[in-house]
């Protein structure tokens, strides 16, 4: 019989990563549904369609659970990195709108680099 975890309590090492993940305000990104699942299968795990803090909160209690804290992080990176380069072709085809996303665009990057520095910090992921 499979242990009930508390799917409100976050190990400590994922609330602030949950924290700047779930804001745009701080992550320059809105991560949807569909790319925390995307994560969760680059990961091997089947996670169904639910809401955003839900599963996002699934997903870091199954990579802590299997040990599988840095693919998860990887996945992270690289869909702030995809959303990064196509906010800055965005900027080159709308000068208009390029101080705006700019901004997105440094925040993306900042989040991105703080998960690379939580990665190599953790000896376990």
């Amino acid at each position: 019989m499979k242990k009930r975890r508390n799917e409100a309590v976050l190990p400590p090492a994922y609330e602030g990563i949950e924290r700047q993940l779930m804001a745009v305000h701080y992550c320059g990104v809105y991560l949807t549904n569909a790319d925390m699942v995307e994560v969760g299968k680059k990961m091997g795990l089947e996670l169904g369609l639910k809401e955003r803090m839900s599963l996002l909160k699934d997903l870091m209690h199954e990579a802590h659970e299997s040990g599988k804290k840095g693919e998860m992080i990887q996945g992270f990176i690289e869909i702030l990195q995809k959303r990064a380069q196509a906010y800055q072709e965005q900027a080159q085809q709308f000068p208009e709108a390029a101080d705006l996303l700019q901004s997105m665009i440094q925040k993306a990057r900042s989040t991105a680099m703080l998960l690379q520095r939580e990665m190599r910090s953790d000896p376990y992921a």
